[in-house]
Protein backbone atom coordinates (compact mmCIF):
# COMPACT_ATOMS: atom_id res chain seq x y z
CA UNK A 1 0.00 0.00 0.00
CA UNK A 2 1.39 3.41 -0.93
CA UNK A 3 0.07 6.75 0.21
CA UNK A 4 0.77 10.38 -0.71
CA UNK A 5 2.00 11.12 2.83
CA UNK A 6 4.98 13.41 3.24
CA UNK A 7 7.75 12.36 5.57
CA UNK A 8 8.22 16.01 6.50
CA UNK A 9 4.75 17.55 6.68
CA UNK A 10 4.13 21.06 7.91
CA UNK A 11 3.62 21.21 11.66
CA UNK A 12 2.96 23.69 14.43
CA UNK A 13 5.44 23.96 17.29
CA UNK A 14 3.52 24.67 20.51
CA UNK A 15 5.66 26.54 23.03
CA UNK A 16 3.13 28.55 25.07
CA UNK A 17 0.35 27.68 27.50
CA UNK A 18 -2.11 29.80 25.53
CA UNK A 19 -1.44 28.03 22.23
CA UNK A 20 -1.68 24.62 23.87
CA UNK A 21 -5.06 25.46 25.41
CA UNK A 22 -6.33 26.81 22.08
CA UNK A 23 -5.38 23.70 20.15
CA UNK A 24 -6.60 21.29 22.83
CA UNK A 25 -10.00 22.98 22.59
CA UNK A 26 -9.99 21.87 18.94
CA UNK A 27 -8.62 18.38 19.53
CA UNK A 28 -11.25 17.54 22.12
CA UNK A 29 -13.88 17.63 19.35
CA UNK A 30 -12.17 14.84 17.40
CA UNK A 31 -12.83 11.10 17.58
CA UNK A 32 -9.15 10.36 18.07
CA UNK A 33 -5.70 11.93 18.29
CA UNK A 34 -2.34 10.38 17.49
CA UNK A 35 0.37 10.74 20.15
CA UNK A 36 4.04 9.93 20.58
CA UNK A 37 6.68 11.21 22.99
CA UNK A 38 10.40 11.75 23.28
CA UNK A 39 11.98 11.63 26.73
CA UNK A 40 15.29 11.13 28.49
CA UNK A 41 16.04 8.62 31.24
CA UNK A 42 19.77 8.17 31.36
CA UNK A 43 20.57 9.01 34.97
CA UNK A 44 17.14 9.44 36.53
CA UNK A 45 14.48 7.31 38.19
CA UNK A 46 11.68 9.12 36.42
CA UNK A 47 11.54 9.78 32.65
CA UNK A 48 12.06 13.45 31.72
CA UNK A 49 9.57 14.70 29.10
CA UNK A 50 11.29 16.37 26.15
CA UNK A 51 8.75 16.47 23.32
CA UNK A 52 5.16 15.40 22.63
CA UNK A 53 4.11 14.74 19.04
CA UNK A 54 0.45 14.97 18.04
CA UNK A 55 -1.43 14.28 14.83
CA UNK A 56 -4.94 15.70 15.02
CA UNK A 57 -7.08 15.33 11.93
CA UNK A 58 -4.89 16.39 9.03
CA UNK A 59 -2.67 18.62 11.17
CA UNK A 60 0.58 17.89 12.99
CA UNK A 61 1.98 19.41 16.17
CA UNK A 62 5.05 19.30 18.38
CA UNK A 63 4.52 20.27 22.01
CA UNK A 64 7.56 21.54 23.91
CA UNK A 65 7.14 20.60 27.61
CA UNK A 66 10.23 22.62 28.49
CA UNK A 67 8.55 25.81 27.33
CA UNK A 68 5.25 25.30 29.19
CA UNK A 69 4.19 26.23 32.70
CA UNK A 70 0.66 24.84 32.55
CA UNK A 71 -0.03 21.64 30.64
CA UNK A 72 -3.24 20.75 32.48
CA UNK A 73 -5.32 21.15 29.33
CA UNK A 74 -3.40 18.33 27.67
CA UNK A 75 -3.67 16.18 30.82
CA UNK A 76 -7.45 16.66 30.75
CA UNK A 77 -7.50 15.63 27.09
CA UNK A 78 -5.65 12.40 27.88
CA UNK A 79 -8.41 11.49 30.34
CA UNK A 80 -11.26 12.57 28.06
CA UNK A 81 -13.08 9.32 27.32
CA UNK A 82 -14.72 10.66 24.14
CA UNK A 83 -11.35 10.92 22.35
CA UNK A 84 -9.41 7.74 21.53
CA UNK A 85 -5.69 8.10 22.11
CA UNK A 86 -3.72 6.24 19.44
CA UNK A 87 -0.12 5.30 20.29
CA UNK A 88 2.38 2.68 19.17
CA UNK A 89 4.15 0.52 21.78
CA UNK A 90 2.64 2.70 24.46
CA UNK A 91 4.05 1.30 27.72
CA UNK A 92 6.83 3.88 28.15
CA UNK A 93 4.54 6.71 27.02
CA UNK A 94 1.97 5.64 29.61
CA UNK A 95 4.63 5.68 32.31
CA UNK A 96 5.75 9.13 31.22
CA UNK A 97 2.22 10.53 31.36
CA UNK A 98 1.67 8.95 34.78
CA UNK A 99 4.81 10.41 36.32
CA UNK A 100 4.70 13.74 34.46
CA UNK A 101 0.96 14.48 34.49
CA UNK A 102 -0.53 11.96 36.88
CA UNK A 103 -2.91 10.58 34.22
CA UNK A 104 -3.23 7.72 31.75
CA UNK A 105 -4.22 8.11 28.07
CA UNK A 106 -7.68 6.54 27.99
CA UNK A 107 -9.30 5.09 26.02
CA UNK A 108 -6.16 3.70 24.43
CA UNK A 109 -5.62 2.11 21.02
CA UNK A 110 -2.11 0.70 20.71
CA UNK A 111 -1.23 0.00 17.08
CA UNK A 112 1.49 -2.46 18.12
CA UNK A 113 -1.09 -4.48 20.04
CA UNK A 114 -3.49 -4.29 17.08
CA UNK A 115 -0.76 -5.42 14.70
CA UNK A 116 -0.28 -8.61 16.71
CA UNK A 117 -3.90 -9.54 15.94
CA UNK A 118 -3.38 -8.89 12.24
CA UNK A 119 -0.50 -11.18 11.43
CA UNK A 120 2.46 -8.87 12.12
CA UNK A 121 3.79 -10.87 15.06
CA UNK A 122 4.47 -9.67 18.57
CA UNK A 123 6.10 -6.32 19.33
CA UNK A 124 6.48 -5.10 15.75
CA UNK A 125 8.27 -1.74 15.67
CA UNK A 126 6.72 1.39 14.17
CA UNK A 127 9.41 1.64 11.51
CA UNK A 128 8.91 -1.97 10.41
CA UNK A 129 5.13 -1.60 10.45
CA UNK A 130 5.29 1.50 8.23
CA UNK A 131 7.67 -0.31 5.89
CA UNK A 132 5.37 -3.34 5.73
CA UNK A 133 2.17 -1.38 5.11
CA UNK A 134 3.38 1.55 3.02
CA UNK A 135 6.76 0.49 1.60
CA UNK A 136 8.38 3.54 3.22
CA UNK A 137 11.68 3.61 5.11
CA UNK A 138 11.49 6.08 7.96
CA UNK A 139 14.59 8.00 9.06
CA UNK A 140 16.51 6.60 12.00
CA UNK A 141 19.45 7.52 14.15
CA UNK A 142 17.97 10.23 16.40
CA UNK A 143 16.16 8.07 18.93
CA UNK A 144 19.00 8.21 21.45
CA UNK A 145 20.06 11.77 20.79
CA UNK A 146 19.77 14.48 23.44
CA UNK A 147 16.09 15.43 23.33
CA UNK A 148 16.44 17.87 26.20
CA UNK A 149 18.79 20.13 24.24
CA UNK A 150 17.45 23.36 22.83
CA UNK A 151 17.20 24.15 20.05
CA UNK A 152 16.43 20.73 18.65
CA UNK A 153 18.19 19.93 15.39
CA UNK A 154 16.39 19.68 12.07
CA UNK A 155 17.12 15.94 12.05
CA UNK A 156 15.54 15.54 15.46
CA UNK A 157 12.43 17.46 14.43
CA UNK A 158 12.06 15.43 11.23
CA UNK A 159 12.50 12.19 13.15
CA UNK A 160 9.96 13.26 15.78
CA UNK A 161 7.19 14.31 13.38
CA UNK A 162 7.68 11.12 11.32
CA UNK A 163 6.70 9.13 14.40
CA UNK A 164 3.09 10.27 14.07
CA UNK A 165 2.91 10.92 10.32
CA UNK A 166 1.64 7.44 9.44
CA UNK A 167 -0.11 6.45 12.66
CA UNK A 168 -3.47 7.94 11.70
CA UNK A 169 -3.61 5.84 8.52
CA UNK A 170 -2.33 2.77 10.36
CA UNK A 171 -5.13 3.23 12.88
CA UNK A 172 -7.75 3.59 10.13
CA UNK A 173 -6.56 0.48 8.29
CA UNK A 174 -6.23 -1.61 11.44
CA UNK A 175 -9.62 -0.63 12.79
CA UNK A 176 -11.28 -1.54 9.48
CA UNK A 177 -9.58 -4.94 9.33
CA UNK A 178 -10.32 -5.70 12.97
CA UNK A 179 -13.99 -4.84 12.57
CA UNK A 180 -14.19 -7.12 9.50
CA UNK A 181 -12.59 -9.99 11.43
CA UNK A 182 -14.68 -9.41 14.56
CA UNK A 183 -11.59 -8.82 16.67
CA UNK A 184 -11.91 -5.12 17.39
CA UNK A 185 -13.31 -5.85 20.86
CA UNK A 186 -10.31 -8.14 21.55
CA UNK A 187 -7.89 -5.32 20.81
CA UNK A 188 -9.88 -2.77 22.80
CA UNK A 189 -9.96 -5.09 25.80
CA UNK A 190 -6.27 -5.89 25.47
CA UNK A 191 -5.44 -2.17 25.36
CA UNK A 192 -7.67 -1.45 28.36
CA UNK A 193 -5.99 -4.30 30.23
CA UNK A 194 -2.55 -2.96 29.30
CA UNK A 195 -3.56 0.43 30.65
CA UNK A 196 -5.03 -0.96 33.86
CA UNK A 197 -1.99 -3.11 34.64
CA UNK A 198 0.58 -0.39 33.97
CA UNK A 199 1.90 0.40 37.43
CA UNK A 200 4.53 3.11 37.66
CA UNK A 201 5.26 2.97 41.36
CA UNK A 202 4.77 -0.21 43.32
CA UNK A 203 4.34 0.06 47.10
CA UNK A 204 7.81 0.28 48.61
CA UNK A 205 6.93 -2.70 50.80
CA UNK A 206 6.79 -4.82 47.65
CA UNK A 207 10.08 -3.61 46.18
CA UNK A 208 11.95 -6.71 47.36
CA UNK A 209 9.77 -8.92 45.14
CA UNK A 210 11.48 -7.47 42.04
CA UNK A 211 15.02 -8.21 43.22
CA UNK A 212 16.65 -10.77 40.96
CA UNK A 213 17.59 -14.05 42.67
CA UNK A 214 15.76 -13.13 45.85
CA UNK A 215 14.33 -16.66 45.88
CA UNK A 216 17.79 -17.95 46.83
CA UNK A 217 17.63 -16.31 50.27
CA UNK A 218 16.50 -17.95 53.48
CA UNK A 219 13.50 -16.32 55.21
CA UNK A 220 15.74 -14.45 57.73
CA UNK A 221 18.01 -13.24 54.92
CA UNK A 222 14.95 -12.22 52.94
CA UNK A 223 13.87 -10.07 55.88
CA UNK A 224 17.14 -8.13 55.68
CA UNK A 225 16.97 -7.83 51.90
CA UNK A 226 13.37 -6.61 52.10
CA UNK A 227 14.36 -3.80 54.47
CA UNK A 228 17.26 -2.76 52.23
CA UNK A 229 15.09 -2.90 49.10
CA UNK A 230 12.48 -0.66 50.72
CA UNK A 231 15.15 1.88 51.64
CA UNK A 232 16.66 1.77 48.16
CA UNK A 233 13.25 2.31 46.56
CA UNK A 234 12.52 5.37 48.71
CA UNK A 235 15.94 6.83 48.09
CA UNK A 236 15.76 6.27 44.33
CA UNK A 237 12.48 8.14 44.14
CA UNK A 238 13.55 10.98 46.41
CA UNK A 239 16.89 11.44 44.64
CA UNK A 240 15.38 10.76 41.19
CA UNK A 241 18.15 8.25 40.60
CA UNK A 242 18.11 4.73 39.10
CA UNK A 243 17.92 2.01 41.73
CA UNK A 244 21.17 0.47 40.55
CA UNK A 245 22.99 3.75 41.12
CA UNK A 246 22.32 3.32 44.84
CA UNK A 247 22.65 -0.45 45.25
CA UNK A 248 22.48 -3.13 42.60
CA UNK A 249 20.32 -6.21 43.04
CA UNK A 250 23.29 -8.54 43.52
CA UNK A 251 24.57 -6.22 46.26
CA UNK A 252 21.24 -6.42 48.09
CA UNK A 253 21.53 -10.21 47.97
CA UNK A 254 25.12 -10.20 49.21
CA UNK A 255 24.39 -7.69 51.96
CA UNK A 256 21.52 -9.87 53.19
CA UNK A 257 23.72 -12.97 53.18
CA UNK A 258 26.85 -11.41 54.69
CA UNK A 259 25.21 -8.87 57.01
CA UNK A 260 28.28 -6.64 57.42
CA UNK A 261 28.46 -4.84 60.75
CA UNK A 262 31.32 -2.42 60.10
CA UNK A 263 32.48 -0.09 57.37
CA UNK A 264 35.45 -2.33 56.64
CA UNK A 265 33.10 -5.28 56.12
CA UNK A 266 30.88 -3.14 53.92
CA UNK A 267 33.81 -2.46 51.60
CA UNK A 268 34.10 -6.23 51.02
CA UNK A 269 30.71 -6.32 49.28
CA UNK A 270 31.20 -6.84 45.54
CA UNK A 271 31.27 -3.61 43.56
CA UNK A 272 30.70 -1.40 46.60
CA UNK A 273 31.85 2.13 45.75
CA UNK A 274 33.72 4.29 48.24
CA UNK A 275 31.36 7.16 47.47
CA UNK A 276 28.37 4.98 48.35
CA UNK A 277 29.90 3.94 51.65
CA UNK A 278 30.74 7.57 52.49
CA UNK A 279 27.26 8.76 51.60
CA UNK A 280 25.06 5.87 52.75
CA UNK A 281 27.27 3.44 54.66
CA UNK A 282 26.02 4.28 58.15
CA UNK A 283 22.41 4.05 57.05
CA UNK A 284 22.95 0.71 55.28
CA UNK A 285 24.65 -0.76 58.35
CA UNK A 286 21.88 0.55 60.60
CA UNK A 287 19.21 -1.10 58.43
CA UNK A 288 21.10 -4.40 58.47
CA UNK A 289 21.54 -4.32 62.25
CA UNK A 290 17.91 -3.44 62.89
CA UNK A 291 16.58 -6.03 60.45
CA UNK A 292 19.02 -8.64 61.78
CA UNK A 293 18.06 -8.00 65.41
CA UNK A 294 14.36 -8.13 64.63
CA UNK A 295 14.34 -10.88 62.05
CA UNK A 296 11.01 -11.16 60.32
CA UNK A 297 10.47 -14.52 58.69
CA UNK A 298 9.10 -13.80 55.23
CA UNK A 299 7.57 -16.38 52.93
CA UNK A 300 10.28 -17.32 50.42
CA UNK A 301 9.95 -15.91 46.92
CA UNK A 302 9.00 -18.37 44.16
CA UNK A 303 12.07 -19.97 42.65
CA UNK A 304 12.58 -22.14 39.59
CA UNK A 305 9.92 -24.77 39.03
CA UNK A 306 10.74 -28.39 39.91
CA UNK A 307 11.42 -30.75 36.97
CA UNK A 308 7.92 -32.25 37.09
CA UNK A 309 6.37 -28.78 36.88
CA UNK A 310 8.60 -27.75 33.97
CA UNK A 311 7.24 -30.70 32.03
CA UNK A 312 3.72 -29.52 32.80
CA UNK A 313 4.54 -26.04 31.52
CA UNK A 314 5.67 -27.54 28.21
CA UNK A 315 2.43 -29.47 27.93
CA UNK A 316 0.41 -26.34 28.69
CA UNK A 317 2.41 -24.41 26.10
CA UNK A 318 1.57 -27.05 23.52
CA UNK A 319 -2.11 -26.76 24.42
CA UNK A 320 -2.07 -22.96 24.14
CA UNK A 321 -0.20 -23.19 20.82
CA UNK A 322 -2.85 -25.54 19.43
CA UNK A 323 -5.63 -23.10 20.26
CA UNK A 324 -3.62 -20.11 18.99
CA UNK A 325 -3.09 -21.81 15.61
CA UNK A 326 -6.84 -22.25 15.24
CA UNK A 327 -7.24 -18.47 15.42
CA UNK A 328 -4.03 -17.56 13.59
CA UNK A 329 -2.56 -15.90 16.66
CA UNK A 330 0.92 -15.97 18.15
CA UNK A 331 0.78 -18.37 21.15
CA UNK A 332 2.56 -15.78 23.34
CA UNK A 333 -0.28 -13.33 22.68
CA UNK A 334 -2.81 -15.80 24.03
CA UNK A 335 -0.70 -16.77 27.05
CA UNK A 336 3.07 -16.56 27.34
CA UNK A 337 5.37 -18.83 29.31
CA UNK A 338 5.73 -16.37 32.17
CA UNK A 339 1.97 -16.41 32.72
CA UNK A 340 1.87 -20.20 32.57
CA UNK A 341 4.70 -20.46 35.11
CA UNK A 342 2.75 -18.10 37.38
CA UNK A 343 -0.29 -20.38 37.08
CA UNK A 344 1.83 -23.38 38.09
CA UNK A 345 3.32 -21.52 41.06
CA UNK A 346 -0.22 -20.68 42.20
CA UNK A 347 -1.29 -24.29 41.73
CA UNK A 348 1.68 -25.59 43.71
CA UNK A 349 1.37 -23.00 46.47
CA UNK A 350 -2.39 -22.70 46.81
CA UNK A 351 -3.86 -25.60 44.86
CA UNK A 352 -5.87 -23.06 42.83
CA UNK A 353 -6.60 -23.93 39.20
CA UNK A 354 -8.67 -20.85 38.33
CA UNK A 355 -7.44 -18.56 35.58
CA UNK A 356 -6.25 -15.11 36.76
CA UNK A 357 -9.02 -12.61 37.39
CA UNK A 358 -7.14 -9.98 35.36
CA UNK A 359 -7.00 -12.21 32.27
CA UNK A 360 -8.97 -10.45 29.47
CA UNK A 361 -12.30 -12.08 28.71
CA UNK A 362 -11.37 -12.69 25.05
CA UNK A 363 -8.52 -14.92 26.20
CA UNK A 364 -10.76 -16.75 28.65
CA UNK A 365 -13.23 -17.20 25.83
CA UNK A 366 -10.68 -18.84 23.54
CA UNK A 367 -9.12 -20.95 26.26
CA UNK A 368 -12.55 -21.86 27.62
CA UNK A 369 -12.44 -24.36 30.44
CA UNK A 370 -9.76 -26.45 28.75
CA UNK A 371 -6.78 -24.86 30.47
CA UNK A 372 -8.45 -25.03 33.88
CA UNK A 373 -9.29 -28.69 33.27
CA UNK A 374 -5.68 -29.44 32.38
CA UNK A 375 -4.44 -27.69 35.51
CA UNK A 376 -6.88 -29.72 37.55
CA UNK A 377 -5.51 -32.92 36.00
CA UNK A 378 -1.97 -31.91 36.89
CA UNK A 379 -2.83 -30.97 40.48
CA UNK A 380 -2.08 -34.42 41.88
CA UNK A 381 1.04 -34.81 39.78
CA UNK A 382 2.52 -31.55 41.07
CA UNK A 383 1.71 -32.33 44.68
CA UNK A 384 2.92 -35.92 44.60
Amino acid sequence: MTLPISLTPDYTFIKSDQDLKRFVDQWVKLDNIIIDTEFMRTNTFYPKPALIQVAAGSDYFLIDPLGLDDIQAFADLLENTSVVKVLHASSEDIELFQTYLGVKPAPLFDTQVAASFLGHGLSVGYKNLVSSLFDVDLPKGEQRSNWLQRPLSDKQLSYAIADVTFLAEIYRVQKELLEESGRISWVEEECANLLANQVTEIPVEQAYQRVKNGWKLTPPELGVMKALAEWREREARERDMPRGFILKDYQLIELAQQRPQTTDELFKISGMLKSRVRHDGDRILSIIRQAGNNVTEITPMPGPLPPSAKAVVKELQAHVSKIAREYDLAPQLLMNRKSLVKLIHTLIGEGNTALPVELPSWKKGLLGNSLTELLDQYRGKLHS
